[in-house]
């Protein structure tokens, strides 16, 4: 990969994220009918709406599709309804912009991937979780599908992020035009369609998504990728690939990844009394703990001494519980760490105070505590720019996952109103932009796919 014209791509990346569109839309008049035309008192097919996917509308003649480079983390697709239907257009899991060989006289450009219409810059894919069970089971509609809506008669330009598949080769210009196809016509490689199809429905960050198919499709070790792209790809994005790609070849010949083993023994809790006094309730708490999950991954609780015995990447959560002069139930908080199996390392710690006492508190209050201190400790945000009745967040993200989507309250108190963000695909130790109508924000809560 000629990772020379990356740092640019980097960069029109980042400031991209300044918007929550991630993409312009063109509109093209077209012509009115001309006067011998007999009008008819039937209803117009111009007023209905219909979501189609993109393959399938153009191969019917109802949508003209150009696909185009736009560097090695976007292709530009610009889609002209031809119909006589307002179109809402999905991009189907598991889309390859196919590159032709030859246009350049020499060894041509890079295929990519695509993500979906609605990801940000540094997002990759649907987020659809655990309910991706199958290409075929998924519909196509608005509810399920993020879609771009294309009037009739009009042209929308989209820049959809996208991932390499042909590692080495050159990066893709606006000069260079694509095939669109599904997958399972791309290649004959099945591991190559499981794995991008299920980045696809899943989601993650897209330097997640990268070194995947990296991987998968050119196989690539990921040591090689650690210190050759290391200015480009965290050695936490690489250890997600690394189990990612592990899931992919557990899978049979059909079908795609189980989520389950994205989510699985990925979040450990251990927890001690602070003094023999709360050692009971300590005791009833911790065996109430499984079958909670924490940030929608599910809790294996650890009893005993010692760090668990953990399949990277994973995080381990020690809470020392605690009562205050005041009765006030008390908790501090040590997270680690591991990358590489069972190499646990120190992330940080955080603390928390809940105004009832330790002998109320119950199971899923104590998760919930948990959550918003770690949350906030880890995810920090902080304006970068404000305008008038509105304000772009920086959030950093410090966790050894990539934020599936997150809810930030818009404000400092606790009655301020809370604003979702959805397949938000925060990679770790990445930031993103995001904007929010009002003076600040904090995380209010955050989700993770494992991925």
């Amino acid at each position: 990969m000629p990772w020379r014209r990356l740092h640019l791509a980097r960069a029109l990346s980042a400031a991209g994220l300044a918007s929550s569109l991630m993409f312009l839309g063109s509109a093209i008049a077209t012509a009115a009918p001309g006067d011998d035309v007999e009008p008819s008192t039937a209803p117009s097919a111009a007023s209905t709406t219909e979501t189609v996917d993109l393959l399938k509308a153009a191969r019917a003649g109802d949508l003209k599709v150009t696909a185009r480079g736009q560097g090695q983390e976007k292709v530009r697709l610009s889609l002209q309804n031809t119909s006589e239907k307002r179109l809402n257009v999905v991009v189907p899991p598991g889309l390859v912009a196919s590159s032709g060989l030859g246009q350049r006289g020499g060894g041509g450009f890079q295929s990519m991937g695509l993500g979906m219409i609605n990801n940000r810059p540094g997002s990759f894919g649907r987020f659809q979780g655990s309910s991706a069970t199958g290409l075929q089971s998924i519909p196509v509609n608005g509810s399920e599908a993020p879609s771009v809506a294309v009037p009739v008669g009009e042209t929308v330009d989209v820049s959809v992020p996208a991932v390499c598949l042909n590692y080495g080769v050159d990066t893709p210009t606006p000069r260079d035009t694509f095939t669109l196809m599904d997958v399972d016509d791309y290649t004959q490689d099945v591991r190559i369609r499981k794995g991008l199809r299920s980045l696809a429905l899943l989601g993650t960050s897209q330097g997640v998504a990268q070194a995947s198919m990296w991987r998968i499709c050119n196989g690539v070790p990921f040591e090689e990728m650690a210190a050759r792209d290391a200015k480009f790809l965290n050695e936490t994005e690489i250890a997600l690939a690394a189990r990612f790609v592990e899931a992919v070849d557990a899978v049979g010949t059909e079908g795609l990844v189980n989520p389950a083993l994205l989510t699985e023994g990925r979040v450990f809790i251990k927890l001690s009394a602070e003094t023999a006094a709360v050692q009971g309730e300590v005791s009833r708490l911790t065996e109430k703990l499984d079958g909670l999950r924490l940030f929608g991954l599910p809790i294996e609780v650890v009893k005993g001494d010692g760090a668990p015995i953990a399949k990277a990447p994973a995080v381990f959560v020690k809470v020392a519980l605690g009562e205050s002069q005041g009765g006030d139930a008390v908790g501090r908080i040590q997270v680690g760490y591991t990358l590489r199996d069972d190499q646990w390392r120190p992330l940080g710690k955080a603390a928390f105070r809940d105004h009832a006492s330790i002998a109320v508190l119950d199971a899923q209050s104590l998760v919930q505590l948990i959550e918003h201190q770690v949350a906030t400790t880890f995810v920090t945000v902080k304006p970068a720019r404000k305008s008038v009745g509105a304000t772009t967040l920086k959030v950093e993200n410090h966790l050894p996952f990539s934020i599936a989507g997150l809810n930030v309250r818009a404000g400092n108190s606790p009655g301020s109103p809370v604003v979702p963000f959805e397949a938000v695909g925060l990679g770790p130790n990445r930031s993103a932009l995001l904007p929010i109508q009002a003076a600040q924000g904090e995380v209010a809560v955050i989700e993770l796919n494992g991925l």
